[in-house]
């Protein structure tokens, strides 16, 4: 786990690692890798914002309005990372209404643009 500019930032998934190995993520195309991501960490995905080198995901439980969680996914080292905002103090559990304003205010948008910054992550 790494702050980084008020960020909490955690690996979450490879695609080549055990665990997507084990479910057959890593066999997938980008897109379909992408929404069996969603249903592997237990949600809907509900805002995709692909970019050349990375896709920020928003992912919410069914149900519950208050679920939503980021990820960032970069596509040269396919590995998912979670992002929590540490500023906001709730860790997780963010509204779908919240996504734009906080993608922007955290510059979540640009490090889904450039995932390498992320790479003292893990």
């Amino acid at each position: 786990m790494t702050a980084m500019n008020s960020l909490i930032v955690n690996e979450v998934l490879r695609v080549h690692g055990p665990d997507a190995q084990r479910l057959g993520l890593d066999r997938l195309d980008e897109d379909a890798l992408i929404l069996g991501f969603a249903r592997w960490a237990e949600g809907l995905l509900k805002k995709w914002l692909d970019y050349a080198k990375g896709a920020l995901l928003f992912v919410m439980v069914p149900e519950e309005p208050e679920s939503g969680m980021f990820y960032i996914y970069d596509r040269a080292r396919q590995t998912f990372f979670m992002v929590d905002l540490a500023e906001a103090g709730r860790y997780g559990g963010y509204r779908l209404e919240e996504f734009e304003q906080m993608a922007q205010t955290f510059g979540l948008k640009a490090l889904a643009q450039n995932p390498r910054t992320l790479a003292g992550t893990h």
